[in-house]
């Protein structure tokens, strides 16, 4: 798939989310938690403005940040299984 490709996958997952996010919103739309959004806002990483003393984002910057980052490897596994596994 190339990155056009994605881009209109992205677009259509994310057909229904507002265009304009606090980072908690960014979280509930997309595969990454809370402190990593705040983490990438205060890198520089993922692109946003201080409104009213609190951060907000774009939909589209998040688009943007998720398709350059889609083939990353994730940065924590799960194991399942018990304790002898």
């Amino acid at each position: 798939m190339n990155n056009e490709e994605k881009r209109k996958e992205l677009e259509r997952m994310l057909r229904r989310c507002p265009e304009i996010l606090s980072p908690i919103k960014a979280a509930r739309w997309s595969p990454l938690g809370k402190n990593r959004v705040y983490e990438l806002i205060h890198s520089g990483e993922l692109r946003s403005f201080v409104y009213q003393g609190g951060y907000i984002l774009s939909k589209d910057d998040l688009i943007d940040y998720l398709l350059e980052h889609c083939d990353d490897e994730p940065a924590r596994s799960i194991k399942r299984g018990g304790k002898d596994e």
